[in-house]
This record gives C-alpha cells, sequence and structure tokens, in this order.
C-alpha cells in the first residue's frame, strides 16, 4: 500500500517539475530571442597569396617591342659552340676589358647558370618601364637567392657608378613595391630589408661622401626563382598591366616561340606593335633641335659635310712638304663606243628600268618577325619566320613588293649548272602577278611624268613595258609570260658576286694600265659573269621570241651577227661575244658565250652541280619543295683559309694550333625558303669551322690593325689616299668652286683626318698647282712603319712601290684593289 503511495506521490511530483520546466521555456524563448547575439567567430580569411612571377606571365603582350631568350646560358660557353667563336675574338682581338670579364664571370658560373634561362627586353613601347630588362630564371627560389649577391658583386666592375644628372629626376622615392622584385638600389637613398642592397654599401667609408653625386646605372632584385637586372626601377603591374594580356599568349609570339622552342637562342621581333607605338613619346634620349641644326659655315655652304667626330684643330701644325710642281697628267679622252656597245649599254638601262619597278610600292611588312640560333653537330642553324596574315599576297622579300613568290617546286637548275659552280641562288617567282604590279606601277609612273611636261595624252611618253612591247611586237602577258616557268636561278663564281658586293665590297674599276703595261685580260670569262637561267615551259615559243626580245630591247642589229652552234639536244646563239644564250634542258641561260659554252659542256658531259657530292651532301637538309635555295661552295671556306695561313705567323701559337686543326673536309653554306602556313620560314647553315675561320680572320686583322704591321699600316695608307683623292673632288665641287684644296683647307672642311696617316706610321705630302693636285704617302721609319710609298692625283689611280722611303711618282705601278 504504503509502495503504491509512493509511486502515485513521484508521478505526481514528476509532473509538476515537467510542467513548470516547459512554462519557463516558453516564457524564456521570445526574452532569449529578443537578446542581442554575438555570432560565433569565424576563421579570418586569408589574403590570397599573389603568385610569383614567370616567364610566362612577366611580360605584356604590349610592353617591349624586341624580346629575346637565351637557353642553357651555362652550356652555351662549354658545349654550346659558343666559346669557340670567343677565344679567337679574346686572344686576337684584344676586345674591351668589360667584355673579357664578362666572359670570365660566364664561365666561372657556368654551372649555376647550366640549366638556366636568361630573358631580356629592349626597345620599350611604353614610357613607364625599363629601357633595358633582364631576367634569369633558375630552378628554385633559394638558388636565385644565392645567385644575386654575385651579380651585386660583378656587376659595378663593368657597369660603374654614374654622375647624377642635374636635370634628372625630382627627389622621389623609387617607384616599386616592398619586399618585391624592382626596389632599385639608388645611391642617394638607404633603406633597411631591401631584397637588393646597392653593392656601394660595401665600399670603404670615403666612397660614402660621393655617393650622393652619382648612382649604379643598373638594378638588381629578385623574386622566387627569378633574379631581375634592369637599368631603372619597375612595377610588375607596368610590364603586365592588368588590362593587358600577357606575351605568352600572343598569338603572333606562340607561333614563333613554338616553333623555335629547342634553339639556344631566341629573338623576337614585333613589326605591328612597332607601328603602333610610333605616335606615342619615346623614353629614349631624342636629338635635339640645338643638335641637329647646321652650322652658320654650313648653312653658307651646302656641300659642307658634317663634321667628323675626330677633327683637328685650327693650329696643329701639318706636316706638309713641298716636292715641287707635280708632274701634269694628261686628262685620257673619253672612250670611243661601238654601235653595238651603245646598243648594250641602251638595253642595260631600258632592263635596269624596269626591274627598279620591283622595289616600288608600299613594303608589305610581316606582323611580327621571330629568329632562332642554334648549334647542330657542326652546323650553327639560322632560323627566321616571317608571321604574316594567311590572306596577304606572298612575297619573296618584304622590301620588294612587287616580287611575287610563286609555288613550291623542287630545283631542278642544279641538273643543267656546271658542277664547278660556286654561287647559287634560285626562286619560285609568280612572272604573271609579278609582271602586272610592275606594269601598273610602270604606267602611274608615265602618267605622272606626262603631268609634269604638260602634254596631252596623244603624246605621252610610253611606259618602259610599252615601249619594249612597241619594239618587240608582241605582248609580254599574252606571248612571253606563257612560254616561261617559275624557276628563276642565277649562278656564278665568288669572283662574280663580289664584283655586285655580295661578299666583301665590290673591287672598284680596274685603272687604265700605265704606258708600257701589258693590256692583255686573262681573266676567264667563267670566273666573272654571271649565268642567268629562266625555266622554260615551251622552248619553241621562246626560241622564236628571242630575237624580237632584243628588237624591243633596242637590239635588233645584233641579230644579224648571230651565230648558231649545236652541242647535242642544245643550241647556243652567240652575238658576236657580246653575249650567248642557250636552251639547255629544261632552261634557257644567258650569260657570255664562253659561259654558256662551259654549261653546254659540263650538261652534256652530266658533270652538273645536282651530281656534285658536296652539293647533295650540304642540300640534303632541305625539303623537297620549296621557295628557294642559296648554295656557296666550301671555295668560300677556302679562301679563309689561305688568309688564315698568311696571319698564321703573327697568331697566339696555341691559337694557331687549334685553327690549323679545323677540319679540311669541305664545308658549304646552304640556304631554304618555304612556308609552313603562318608565314616565310628562313632557314640558312653555316658551317661552324667556316664561322671560326671568318672570326678569327676578322680578329687577326683588327689585332694587326691595333699593333700597326707594315702590312696593315700599308693598306690604311692605301685608302687614306683614295679618301684624298675624294675629298679633293668633293672640295673641288663645293666650296672650292672647280680648284682644289690644300690639306689644311680639307682638313678644315673635315674631309680628311691626318690621324688616319699618323697613327699608322706614314706621313702625307700634298702639292695643289692649279687644276691639279699630287698626294704623297711615305713611311715614318722605312721597313719598320712600311716598306712602299704611295701616289695619287686626280685620276683617282693609287700607284706605289718600294722607293727606300723616297716618294712615290706617276710613273709607279698601281695599286691592285
Amino acid at each position: 500500500m504504503n509502495s503504491s503511495f509512493h509511486r502515485a506521490d513521484f508521478l505526481c511530483k514528476s509532473k509538476k517539475c515537467v510542467s513548470l520546466f516547459v512554462a519557463i521555456l516558453l516564457l524564456a524563448t521570445p526574452l532569449w530571442a529578443q537578446r542581442p547575439t554575438t555570432p560565433p567567430a569565424q576563421p579570418q580569411a586569408k589574403t590570397p597569396r599573389i603568385p610569383d612571377p614567370t616567364f610566362e606571365t612577366l611580360l605584356g603582350a604590349d610592353t617591349y617591342k624586341l624580346y629575346g631568350e637565351v637557353r642553357n646560358v651555362g652550356q652555351l660557353l662549354s658545349t654550346g659552340g659558343a666559346g669557340e667563336i670567343v677565344d679567337p675574338i679574346i686572344k686576337l682581338a684584344n676586345p674591351p676589358q668589360e667584355f673579357q670579364s664578362i666572359i670570365k664571370f660566364l664561365k666561372k658560373n657556368e654551372e649555376a647558370l647550366a640549366t638556366s634561362r636568361l630573358l631580356f627586353t629592349s626597345w620599350p613601347a611604353r614610357a613607364d618601364v625599363p629601357n633595358a630588362f633582364v631576367a634569369i630564371e633558375f630552378a628554385t627560389p633559394e638558388e636565385a637567392a644565392k645567385f644575386s649577391p654575385k651579380l651585386e658583386t660583378f656587376l659595378p666592375t663593368v657597369l660603374p657608378p654614374v654622375p647624377i644628372e642635374p636635370e634628372g629626376k625630382p627627389n622621389t622615392p623609387p617607384e616599386a613595391k616592398p619586399s618585391e622584385a624592382g626596389k632599385q638600389p639608388m645611391a642617394e637613398t638607404r633603406k633597411e630589408g631591401t631584397q637588393a642592397s646597392p653593392p656601394a654599401e660595401k665600399r670603404a667609408g670615403s666612397a660614402r661622401t660621393e655617393a650622393p653625386q652619382e648612382h649604379l646605372p643598373f638594378v638588381i632584385s629578385h623574386k622566387g626563382n627569378l633574379v631581375f637586372i634592369s637599368d631603372k626601377s619597375f612595377k610588375f603591374e607596368k610590364l603586365h598591366p592588368p588590362s593587358s594580356k600577357a606575351l605568352a599568349e600572343d598569338q603572333s609570339f606562340r607561333i614563333a616561340h613554338d616553333r623555335f622552342s629547342n634553339e639556344s637562342i631566341f629573338l623576337y621581333f614585333s613589326v605591328a606593335l612597332e607601328d603602333r607605338s610610333k605616335p606615342l613619346a619615346s623614353p629614349t634620349p631624342v636629338v635635339t633641335v640645338k643638335v641637329a641644326e647646321p652650322s652658320a659655315r654650313s648653312q653658307s655652304d651646302p656641300s659642307t659635310r658634317p663634321p667628323s667626330s675626330s677633327s683637328e684643330t685650327p693650329d696643329e701644325t701639318r706636316n706638309v712638304m713641298l716636292v715641287g710642281a707635280p708632274q701634269s697628267t694628261p686628262e685620257p679622252p673619253p672612250p670611243v663606243r661601238t654601235r653595238q656597245q651603245q646598243a648594250q649599254m641602251n638595253a642595260s638601262s631600258q632592263m635596269g628600268q624596269m626591274l627598279d619597278l620591283l622595289g616600288v610600292g608600299e613594303p608589305q611588312w610581316p606582323e611580327a618577325v621571330g629568329v632562332a640560333l642554334v648549334l647542330d653537330n657542326n652546323e650553327y642553324v639560322v632560323r627566321a619566320i616571317l608571321i604574316e596574315p594567311p590572306e596577304r599576297r606572298k612575297l619573296l622579300l618584304p622590301f620588294l613588293p612587287q616580287l611575287l613568290s610563286g609555288a613550291t617546286y623542287a630545283a631542278e637548275a642544279p641538273q643543267v649548272l656546271p658542277d664547278d659552280t660556286e654561287v647559287f641562288v634560285s626562286a619560285s617567282i609568280d612572272l604573271s602577278q609579278t609582271y602586272e604590279g610592275m606594269r601598273k606601277e610602270a604606267e602611274i609612273r608615265a602618267k605622272a611624268s606626262a603631268r609634269q611636261i604638260q602634254t596631252s595624252a596623244k603624246d605621252a611618253p610610253l611606259d618602259a613595258f610599252a615601249e619594249f612591247e612597241k619594239k618587240a611586237g608582241f605582248k609580254i602577258k599574252d606571248d612571253l609570260l606563257p612560254t616561261l616557268g617559275n624557276e628563276i636561278a642565277v649562278a656564278g663564281s665568288l669572283k662574280t658576286l663580289q664584283g655586285v658586293g655580295v661578299f666583301g665590297a665590290p673591287p672598284p674599276p680596274k685603272p687604265s694600265p700605265s704606258p708600257g703595261e701589258a693590256t692583255t685580260d686573262h681573266t676567264k670569262g667563267s670566273d666573272v659573269f654571271p649565268m642567268l637561267l629562266i625555266a622554260v615551259k615551251d622552248r619553241d615559243g621562246a626560241r622564236r621570241l628571242m630575237p624580237h626580245v632584243l628588237d624591243g630591247l633596242g637590239m635588233g642589229e645584233a641579230n644579224m651577227i648571230a651565230q648558231v652552234e649545236k652541242h647535242d639536244d642544245a643550241e647556243i646563239v652567240n652575238y658576236a661575244g657580246l653575249f650567248a644564250y642557250a636552251f639547255v634542258g629544261n632552261f634557257l641561260v644567258i650569260s657570255e658565250a664562253k659561259t654558256v659554252r662551259h654549261v653546254v659542256e659540263a650538261w652534256s658531259n652530266h658533270q652538273t652541280l645536282g651530281s656534285n657530292t658536296t652539293y647533295r651532301n650540304f642540300t640534303r637538309w632541305q625539303a623537297r619543295q620549296t621557295l628557294g635555295q642559296i648554295y656557296v661552295s666550301p671555295a668560300l671556306m677556302d679562301s679563309y683559309r689561305e688568309q688564315l695561313n698568311k696571319q698564321a705567323p703573327k697568331m697566339d701559337p696555341a691559337l694557331r694550333d687549334s685553327l690549323m686543326s679545323l677540319s679540311p673536309a669541305p664545308q658549304a653554306i646552304s640556304y631554304s625558303l618555304t612556308n609552313e602556313g603562318f608565314g616565310a620560314l628562313h632557314e640558312l647553315h653555316l658551317p661552324k669551322d667556316l664561322v671560326i675561320a671568318m672570326v678569327a680572320g676578322t680578329s687577326a686583322s683588327m689585332s694587326a690593325i691595333k699593333q700597326g704591321s707594315p702590312e696593315t699600316n700599308e693598306m690604311i695608307a692605301i685608302g687614306g689616299l683614295r679618301m684624298v683623292a675624294n675629298a679633293e673632288n668633293t672640295y673641288s665641287a663645293g666650296v672650292g668652286k672647280g680648284s682644289y684644296g690644300t690639306l689644311d683647307q680639307l682638313v678644315a672642311q673635315k674631309l680628311v683626318m691626318l690621324e688616319l696617316f699618323k697613327n699608322y706610321g706614314y706621313k702625307i705630302d700634298l702639292v695643289v698647282v692649279g687644276d691639279q693636285f699630287e698626294a704623297v704617302a711615305t713611311p715614318v721609319e722605312y721597313g719598320k712603319t712600311g716598306s712602299r710609298s704611295f701616289f695619287v692625283d686626280k685620276s683617282g689611280v693609287v700607284r706605289g712601290d718600294d722607293h727606300g722611303g723616297g716618294p712615290a711618282t706617276v710613273g709607279d705601278k698601281p695599286i691592285e684593289p
């Protein structure tokens, strides 16, 4: 009974407690809801970390016009082939100490830089970025931080502090973000904790007093795995503005960079950016009006040349010795030309007028140009791609706007040319489209000429092509061009191209022989006269038109003296030695008679360039279908080898042994032009030994000039006398008003530099009498500074011989160019 009572009592009390708890909860809930609450603590949001810059994100597409990249920097001077070029320069040419220090620094750190990439830019399109900017990429940030102090120690040795210009920028803090690359350690500013502390801080205390007067011309800093060198402070948002896409995302850059991703050295130039940036203010120094203004003397005398950098002081003593009246040299009578020679000159002039039209018109420059250089086995390979929209006309060369490329072809000219051909150039040309463009430009010129002379349309002069067609009696477009193919080739010897200035300076005309000298010309015709080859589709049609072509050129009378020679399937038409042509294989060959005969004989005997082993080996890399190709035989390398043999006794023994050990195997130069769809691709293969021989030969020549060898002094004296003769002609045509000038007068007009003789062991004597002058150059110390003496007069012919230190005369033999 009691247990039942207790259970009932417990249940009653429990119900009361639960009811009370529920009532309190119902009353407290609204009050609790009205109570201000504090939100729970949330984890603090972290500021997103800005990623470190990379080569791909560092630059904007419109920041710089010129971009360069060097891959595996440390390996270039060891296994990359650059060291073999640098060594002869250092040993022979004695380059500036700064250059030698840079090479030494790179060799010392070649291990640290072995796999590094180096980026360099210049030619800014914006005014708020450095003019020169370099970035070096390392594998890790630690390696970059380790290398940066090395640069801070080394660079001041080659780029010392420079004075602060008074008209420089206002004294404001450097424009750079804290703890970022781009903080500039200015000489007059010292900030604690900067990443790139100036190397000048390490100098002695005495140098600190000079710090406000000068500053370092560079800034070194690093961020991430990149080390930066620039000529002034920078901000990353200026190098790559947020509104600009990255350079790596630019389509033209991407095409060039991907095409040349494996080459050691890569260059990129944005031609389109250069065009757009022309109106912008240039951050580079600009020549002021004051500098550009002519002097009072030059205003009064238009013929006066601009002052030379090495001018003489007016009161300097001249070493001039009058040796008596000059021997008068009779003026040679003008040559008398035959009718054939005059007709040939007229034809050459007419052809020249028509060919000049190839360069008339607006040049079609590409959007961008990418260039790459790599050492491939024993060759230096240079590749260049001209990136342009696909809808543009396909030009062989941008600066010849009327020369349109034809269809791709497999060159057949080597199957016709002799196997001893030393230089061969071939291209595919769209003759029809090229002719149309030239014809339009010729008509424009003719109309402009008619307006100038104010003549009627009926009496207006014909353009060059219309005049040709009138004389020839046929239409070029309808009759001649359908008989011709696309391949055009020019070939010859090295002497041929030297004569037109391709390899070396063009030799001046040979002087007239002195009385009593032999006049026999022993030069072979095939050595000096080029060959022109034009592909022919209709031989019979072209053969019928050739006599009329001569009529169109004003040489129709030559058809009366034409002689036909039969050689197997070839036919030579010889015009009395003036020139000749023949149809050989599928080509029309035009040259002088001896050269054409040589081509026919070689073709008949199957001794052609196409069968030459050297030619085949050195052009094997080329695609079968190209737009053009060039081949230069090993004869060029042989000429450099001969030059080195002459200079060998004066070389460093170790370098001489190295150069003499160059491969004696024949090595040729080859070039190919193709189009991969994005633009013209040019590829040039240069034998490594040839490049080394050329560099060594040039370095040896520079060293000989510096050392003042007798042979070098004599060459400079010869060039100096030619300069004097040219100066006299300029003086006579200008301020001299028909009279020649004394040495003092030539020097005063900045036409002659006496240092050219004084510094190289010769003295010059100049005598002027009436309308004659004579200049003589003699060695200051006979046998030591030179052995031969030289003479020149108004004829311009330099003569000379060994006179034991005495003066040369007009009776001496002419000096061969």
